[in-house]
């Protein structure tokens, strides 16, 4: 995936623990504000009325009111005994005087007092100059201390809220929600990201057992693009190249059984003939004349010629695709090699009743090749041509300048005879190939040559980075077309 986005399960899980925390947040503030801020307000007020109700009992019975140790006790028992979070309690008396616990917040506790509550008995004020402290307060609890008809004062009871900056804007009581909800909501995002990864990770482990069993036509699919996925997607083109060389080397097996069957098949024709006229000629009992004995002797000289040409057609074709036999470059001209090679073929092809001329030729083609290899393509060609154009017929050679970029030339040699079945061009040049019918094509005159002539041209020419091609002539004929690259300026390809 080089050059593109590419994702990563990192990001994922980020994302996934993201959405759970602010989910878990999310809930911690529902529950907080609607369920347990109520409650904790509706407690502390009834622990305040408590209190509340406590110490007025207490002013109302005590012989006097004035400030002094006994009621600061009285008002410091009372607020430790609301409990791990005491509020503020405050006695003012009638006359405008406030006793406080802690004696520390009197001050605040005035100004408090002095201010006008809401509806919901919040008060706000501001802090005093150079002084931080809570700017809000609630009031719990208000009760009048009475002595019969006498009014002695007020006990208030009321403490300080937090501001809108803490957690979430409710206690730290109430925080210690967050833990169990952000533990509940990342388990279950932690199952559910496991579960997924589980199900993509089994689908490659099924992958990898079909693979195993040698199921190559198993894929994974997954294309998320996360490292799951780059994984799976390599393994899905490993697979696929394993089963092109599966392919590959099973196409090959059949070629190496198919060329070893013809290769028996061809050796074993030869032999046949050779070993039976020897057998024949051994046999006490046939009498044969000069003349038939000269006759048998003659068949076994051309079969054995015949076995000696195949034999060195497959040695020279198993060279060739084997690289062993490394050629020989050198600048010559195209041409005039290919006018030298037919002038020597011109007596054979008379004396066959053909006729072999040349078309419409370039002057010179300058190339860069091995001029023996050169040889040995057109002396098949037109050593084919000989075996299979029936008497009468004409072969032509041409050699022209090719069409398209780049300097390269184009050599033709085409015959009028009965030529190839379009189906069948594809095959033309398969080792040991022979059209339908080509033996009765070729006569008894000659033989049927090794079935290797076209392999070995295709080899050569593909050695010097050309491409040769068979054409089906109109109305009948065959063309065989070679193409090779010409020579730049200085001599080289």
């Amino acid at each position: 995936m080089t050059g593109s986005k590419r994702r990563s399960l990192v990001w994922t899980v980020a994302v996934v623990f993201f959405l759970t925390a602010a989910l878990g947040t999310f809930l911690q503030w529902i529950v907080a504000t609607e369920v347990l801020l109520p409650l904790e307000t509706r407690e502390a007020r009834s622990r305040a009325e408590v209190v509340a109700v406590n110490i007025a009992g207490d002013l109302s019975a005590a012989p006097t009111v004035e400030a002094g140790a006994d009621l600061d006790s009285l008002l410091a028992r009372r607020r430790s005994a609301m409990g791990a979070r005491p509020d503020w309690i405050a006695f003012r008396r009638a006359d405008g005087v406030v006793i406080s616990d802690p004696p520390s917040r009197s001050g605040n506790i005035v100004r408090i007092l002095a201010a006008t509550p809401t509806s919901g008995g919040i008060v706000e004020v501001r802090p005093l100059p150079g002084r931080r402290g809570p700017s809000r307060f609630e009031i719990l609890a208000k009760r009048r201390v009475r002595r019969g008809d006498e009014i002695l004062g007020e006990v208030v009871v009321l403490r300080p809220l937090r501001p809108p900056g803490g957690p979430m804007g409710f206690g730290s009581a109430t925080s210690l929600l967050f833990l169990p909800i952000s533990v509940i909501a990342s388990a279950i995002s932690g199952l559910i990201i496991v579960r997924l990864l589980s199900r993509r990770l089994r689908s490659i482990e099924k992958f990898a057992s079909r693979v195993a069993e040698g199921d190559l036509s198993a894929r994974i699919g997954d294309t998320s693009g996360d490292e799951i996925g780059r994984i799976a997607t390599r393994l899905d083109r490993m697979t696929e190249r394993l089963a092109e060389a599966r392919e590959e080397i099973q196409e090959n097996e059949r070629q190496r059984r198919h060329l070893f069957a013809d290769i028996t098949h061809e050796l074993a024709t030869p032999l046949t003939a050779i070993r039976g006229t020897a057998e024949t000629m051994l046999n006490p009992e046939v009498h044969l004349s000069e003349s038939e004995r000269t006759s048998y002797i003659r068949g076994m000289l051309e079969e054995s010629r015949r076995l000696d040409r195949l034999t060195r057609d497959l040695f020279d074709l198993a060279r060739l695709e084997a690289g062993a036999s490394p050629l020989q470059l050198e600048p010559l001209d195209w041409v005039a090699l290919c006018r030298n090679t037919s002038d020597r073929f011109v007596s054979r092809f008379q004396t066959a009743g053909l006729t072999l001329s040349w078309g419409d030729s370039v002057e010179s083609a300058l190339i860069v090749a091995d001029g023996h290899r050169l040889e040995q393509i057109l002396e098949n060609l037109l050593v084919n041509a000989l075996r299979y154009v029936p008497e009468g017929g004409t072969v032509t050679l041409a050699l022209v300048a090719a069409d398209g970029p780049g300097r390269r030339f184009r050599l033709s040699v085409t015959d009028d005879g009965p030529g190839i079945a379009p189906e069948e061009l594809p095959h033309a040049f398969e080792r040991f190939y022979r059209a339908p019918g080509a033996r009765e094509q070729a006569g008894s005159t000659d033989d049927n040559g090794s079935g290797l002539g076209l392999a070995i041209v295709h080899e050569i020419v593909e050695r010097h980075g050309g491409t040769v091609r068979a054409e089906q002539r109109e109305p009948h004929g065959l063309s065989i077309v070679v193409e090779l690259t010409g020579a730049g300026p200085s001599g080289t390809r």
